[in-house]
């Protein structure tokens, strides 16, 4: 049971450290594409650094939600597990 646990605890903390790594990767992306975005002169370049931009924000936005999410699912299945432990 405790083996359980602990792989599942630590295929969790494998989990999010991969979201973590997606959304600094994301984060790159997007410091990268304003960087483009701030040197392009000409409208087509600068249309697509505005696609690059929403693009790389939508994905930092989603790994925000996924890095929330399994935190609060962690949070509430420690909280479980300590209050079955009360009964």
């Amino acid at each position: 049971m405790r083996k359980d646990l602990r792989a599942r605890r630590i295929a969790d903390e494998r989990a999010m450290r991969l979201l973590q790594d997606e959304l600094s990767d994301a984060r790159a992306a997007l410091r990268a594409a304003y960087g483009r975005f701030n040197a392009a002169a000409e409208p087509e370049l600068i249309d697509a650094c505005i696609y690059e931009i929403n693009a790389a924000q939508a994905r930092c936005g989603y790994y925000l939600r996924q890095i929330r999410e399994a935190g609060a699912a962690a949070a509430f299945s420690r909280a479980g597990k300590e209050h079955a432990a009360c009964l």
